[in-house]
């Protein structure tokens, strides 16, 4: 979506200078009318692409508890803590935990795609998702508060390296769901959750 809006702009913009070139120098239109008949112009086309975008298909099945609008949110829910995520990311200093987060947000992305090709997976995925990202999002934004102490004490060194530990633990757990969501073989996601929630019970942030 992003990409489409940027496109868009791109083709809106151009036609738009294209009539302000023309109804300025070639038609000799007053600045004004030139100015508010460019506008209309970049506007009107930008509407009508936007509502020749290429609207998202899924092969929903059904009978599967499966629709089109629970995938359509999932989709848009993930959009939104991406942007989240990457937004915390730019806080952080320390490049080693940037580039777990940045990694989990690339795995995160590959994940969706899989589920927007295959929205049969949805009920497995977004299930661990929703824990693990959410997870993520909560222990990037402790560390960052974290880091950005003005004395760093002990117990502070040791809460940013335990925040580290639990991305690393996270970045493993979304590199196995990704590999058995392409190998279609489906994980067991309260084993798998519930080893995690004892790694950060065990690992607890203070």
């Amino acid at each position: 979506m992003k990409q489409f809006t940027t496109v868009a702009g791109i083709i809106s913009g151009i036609a738009a200078g294209l009539v302000m070139l023309g109804l300025f120098f070639l038609l000799q239109f007053s600045i004004l009318i030139t100015g508010v008949l460019s506008f209309v112009t970049f506007f009107g086309i930008y509407v009508i692409l936007f509502a020749l975008r290429p609207k998202d298909q899924f092969a929903i099945h059904p009978g599967n508890g499966i629709t089109t609008e629970m995938v359509q949110n999932v989709l848009k829910e993930s959009e939104e803590k991406i942007r989240e995520l990457e937004k915390l990311a730019k806080q952080i200093r320390n490049e080693n935990v940037r580039a777990k987060i940045a990694h989990i947000i690339t795995v995160v992305k590959k994940i969706y795609e899989n589920i927007r090709k295959d929205p049969e997976k949805m009920k497995v995925a977004r299930q661990f998702l929703s824990y693990y990202f959410d997870t993520s999002i909560s222990i990037v934004n402790k560390y960052s508060q974290l880091s950005i102490q003005d004395v760093q004490s002990p117990e502070i060194s040791k809460a940013l390296l335990k925040a580290e530990n639990m991305l690393s633990s996270i970045d493993v757990a979304f590199d196995k769901q990704l590999a058995k969501l392409l190998s279609n073989d489906v994980m067991d996601l309260d084993v798998e959750i519930e080893t995690l929630e004892k790694t950060f019970r065990a690992e607890d942030l203070k």
